[in-house]
């Protein structure tokens, strides 16, 4: 089976990377767009939220993210140990850059490429040209309940709510709107005291990559999809905390 994967470059992209590989499923090639610029997302987020909640996040993520990732270092390292996640750098020749998911130049790479089937790593979201471009399924490992925890960060945001029995992640096919496609599988991993708003994706993808490879080796052995899992509605989509939601739910336990 021909696999490719579009991505933004990082540890999470590398860890899918080497977990493929190790799983005997090597992608044929990392297509990876740049990061958008922060003024990008800033614009962005302050047109959906209004400015006071986008600079609201500018401050969680100048103020208390730092913090936090130093706090986290050695979970991290004792969760990737734990599940077997590879950081190593993805070969160079296994990696093609690309100005955007969306680009007219992405759409050439996929049709030579001509991939069964593709893997999101952190795009952007893709427009439905370039999920025409792929004659297979398009996959995505979210990190939240779908649908009732679209967008960013939804482990954490079950936890704000009370919802504890809802963090997870969500192995779905890929549509054009934000994480509404086709929901396969559901995990639940359960966070420990030691975990905060940093470890907690890590605790999703590594839930989530062994659902994600039955996946695949079925369409390597030329099994259909699985069934999709029965959901309803169209749930809510979740953005970055602000500082102050953030101290918000310290007060709750959830860091």
């Amino acid at each position: 089976m021909r696999l490719v994967v579009l991505a933004s470059a990082g540890p999470p992209t590398n860890i899918l990377f080497n977990f493929l590989e190790d799983a005997g499923i090597p992608p044929v090639a990392v297509l990876v767009e740049p990061p958008q610029s922060r003024w990008t997302l800033l614009r962005g987020r302050a047109r959906k939220l209004g400015w006071g909640a986008a600079i609201g996040q500018v401050l969680f993520m100048i103020l208390a993210l730092p913090l936090l990732r130093r706090r986290a270092a050695a979970r991290l390292e004792s969760i990737r140990e734990a599940n077997g996640l590879r950081t190593d750098p993805i070969p160079a020749d296994r990696m093609i850059a690309i100005s955007s998911v969306n680009s007219a130049e992405t759409r050439d790479q996929l049709f030579s490429l001509a991939p069964d089937a593709a893997v999101l790593s952190g795009t952007r979201v893709v427009k439905p040209d370039t999920l025409r471009a792929i004659d297979g399924p398009v996959l995505n490992i979210h990190a939240g309940i779908t649908p009732e925890f679209r967008g960013v960060h939804g482990g954490y945001w079950a936890l704000w709510i009370d919802r504890p029995n809802e963090f997870g992640a969500t192995v779905h096919l890929v549509d054009a709107g934000v994480d509404t496609g086709a929901v396969l599988k559901h995990v639940r991993p359960i966070p420990g005291p030691q975990d905060n708003f940093v470890t907690y994706p890590l605790l999703q993808l590594a839930a989530a990559l062994p659902a994600l490879v039955e996946i695949l080796n079925g369409l390597k052995q030329g099994e259909p999809l699985p069934h999709p899992v029965s959901t309803s509605g169209f749930g809510q989509q979740w953005y970055h905390p602000t500082l102050g939601q953030y101290f918000k739910g310290l007060l709750r336990g959830v860091r």
